[in-house]
């Protein structure tokens, strides 16, 4: 059995039930709801792992749907499948631009269905494992700050307040060379790999200490 939870919304009664049949008999967890509002709701209170949602549906349709789960923080990781009749590339394009994962058009198969949902898991699955390195590079750094010198702590409380290498260089009367050499070094005896990764680092601290 798995632990992924999906969220079907589909205004039409039987192929919801048929959709949910499949998926359940792959040993998936199921919810569903018959309307755009429905689904949201549900959305919100039970945080799927996948949603499957039609685009023409009574209410607020799948577009809104979409726009107003993105919205939510807690729904940020969530994969999201648009499910129509439609096959214009126009519908595509623009359920992809808004930030759908898959799109099926109606009639689809079993194997499409779940091809689907396998692939948003994995895709799911590797990002999950890529946060976790992060974590983890993050909590081993937070380890090492002891290893800073002074000045490399000075500029690393900089960062994580926001100023850029031209703002910290004129705060501490130095050049933006010498900034961006300490921003090197402090990245190299953290173990942390660019420049983004000494950011979140730096975000991560002061929230360590706010």
């Amino acid at each position: 059995m798995h632990n992924t939870l999906i969220l079907i919304i589909e205004d039409e009664k039987s192929l919801r039930e048929n959709i949910s049949e499949i998926i359940r008999h792959y040993g998936y967890r199921v919810i569903s709801a018959p309307s755009g509002e429905d689904g949201v709701k549900a959305a919100l209170e039970l945080i799927p792992n996948i949603i499957i949602c039609d685009i023409m549906l009574p209410g607020i349709d799948g577009f809104d749907v979409l726009t107003r789960l993105k919205q939510s923080s807690q729904l940020l990781s969530t994969a999201f499948i648009f499910l129509t009749a439609k096959s214009t590339r126009s519908d595509t394009r623009t359920g992809m631009n808004m930030g759908a994962d898959d799109y099926l058009t109606k009639p689809f198969t079993k194997e499409e269905l779940i091809n689907s949902i396998k692939a948003r898991i994995e895709k799911l699955a590797k990002t999950l494992n890529t946060q976790n390195e992060r974590d983890k590079s993050i909590e081993i750094a937070l380890d090492n700050i002891l290893v800073l010198t002074k000045t490399e702590r000075k500029v690393l409380t900089k960062i994580s307040e926001g100023f850029t290498t031209p703002q910290i260089a004129q705060k501490l009367s130095v050049s933006q060379k010498t900034i961006e050499n300490h921003r090197v070094n402090i990245s190299r005896k953290l173990n942390l790999s660019g420049p983004n990764s000494l950011i979140n680092f730096a975000l991560r601290l002061r929230g360590q200490y706010s």
